[in-house]
């Protein structure tokens, strides 16, 4: 057989492909032809295709001889099945290829990563996100590996963070599409592309959800992992929030809960919610449970104080109190934080939180007729037309509105006293 036939018989073995190279192939046949001279003595050998559990391997027939007894032959072939066994054991097999193709696809679809940066045109698009973020970064440091495992997908948020802040400067490095479709597609832009680091995870939470209502059994352990990895990285934002730049996440978690509360999906939230609480005071290592969530209660307090009773937004604000003073851990938080510096001072329970919704006023701010609810400050000095115009922008509005659907099904036996 020439070195041509020979390079060609190994290249169209589909199990070449899992060599670094056709030299290495080669090399590998070349010692496994070696070894089975050594054990076959004088026998004459030619190459064949040995097909073992389904896996091909370049190998040589051992044909029979005359001259040899049954014993001799028997116990080379012995030898032989038991080299053939030795080298199927080096190689995962076919379903363990299949498995991780798919572990790899799940993630791609929770996370919307890849380390896969190949021509689209060549995927076959099924199973995997429109976009995702390219990894740069992590394949380098794995060696130019194009899939995922769970093994390298806990340092999936952070890389996440590091590349999306610049996909808008240059989208070709980092967002890219994932099949060959050439359809506009807004919204896969819009998750893959999230800049904001707690929002990144809670969508990710949702999806990994939605993965396992629907993986087959044996990946069913893999995307309930996925799910509590999120759940994982969102306490350690919180914890550490200074390592992402450029980014207020407390402001974030202010911002999905209100989003989620005027959107009428505030359930989702709040378990998401639930189960990061519940982690976060599982780890005080860093910062207790306090520390955590008191600047939250700050960007609450900076946004209520300028609200007035006819805004709706004011109402969102409320509801997402109502969720904190009934889960049990958060409103431990909220009693302390509602005490004034001062107990003495009366006027210093007005700058609390609780303080500044009770303080409220019914009046409308009107300015350039009524500047700062001045009504009750001097009345008496009032013209009867200021009054009239008061009295006429006076609004009866319940302080704690009736309780959102979204908190109702949440707190479906608890109502606001």
């Amino acid at each position: 057989m020439t070195d041509q036939e020979n390079n060609n018989n190994i290249s169209s073995n589909p199990f070449a492909a899992l060599f670094g190279s056709l030299a290495d192939a080669k090399q590998f046949a070349a010692i496994q032809k070696e070894q089975l001279k050594q054990q076959s003595g004088n026998f004459s050998m030619f190459e064949r295709i040995v097909t073992v559990n389904d896996l091909h391997f370049l190998t040589d027939e051992l044909p029979a001889s005359p001259d040899d007894s049954d014993n001799s032959v028997s116990e080379s072939l012995d030898e032989f099945d038991y080299s053939v066994a030795e080298i199927s054991r080096s190689f995962r097999s076919q379903q363990e290829i299949c498995e991780q193709l798919n572990i790899n696809h799940m993630i791609q679809r929770i996370f919307l990563i890849t380390l896969d940066n190949s021509d689209p045109s060549l995927k076959s698009g099924n199973g995997i996100p429109s976009r995702c973020v390219y990894l740069e970064e992590m394949a380098v440091d794995l060696e130019d590996q194009d899939w995922l495992d769970m093994n390298n997908v806990e340092q999936v948020p952070f890389f996440h963070s590091l590349h999306v802040p610049s996909v808008k400067i240059n989208p070709g490095n980092h967002l890219i599409n994932m099949t060959s479709s050439t359809t506009l597609n807004l919204s896969a832009d819009r998750d893959a592309g999230e800049r904001h680091s707690f929002c990144y995870l809670y969508s990710c939470f949702q999806r990994a959800k939605e993965e396992i209502t629907k993986v087959p059994e044996n990946l069913l352990p893999f995307a309930v992992q996925c799910r509590n990895l999120t759940v994982s990285n969102t306490r350690t934002v919180l914890l550490t929030p200074e390592i992402y730049v450029d980014q207020n996440i407390h402001e974030q978690l202010v911002d999905l809960m209100v989003e989620a509360t005027l959107g009428g999906h505030f359930e989702g939230v709040a378990e998401f919610l639930d189960e990061v609480i519940g982690a976060l005071i599982l780890d005080e290592e860093v910062r207790t449970f306090p520390e955590v969530m008191i600047p939250v209660f700050d960007i609450l307090l900076g946004r209520i104080k300028d609200l007035e009773l006819c805004q709706i937004l004011l109402y969102a604000y409320l509801d997402i109190l109502l969720y904190f003073t009934k889960q049990k851990d958060m409103a431990k938080v909220f009693v302390d934080y509602i005490q004034p510096k001062d107990p003495s001072n009366g006027q210093m329970y007005q700058k609390t939180l609780l303080g500044v919704i009770l303080n409220i006023s019914c009046l409308l701010k009107t300015p350039g007729v009524i500047e700062n609810h001045g009504y009750f400050l001097n009345p008496s000095r009032s013209s009867p037309q200021e009054i009239k115009v008061q009295e006429a922008n006076i609004h009866q509005v319940e302080l704690f509105p009736a309780q959102s659907p979204a908190l109702n099904s949440h707190f479906p036996h608890q109502g606001i006293s």
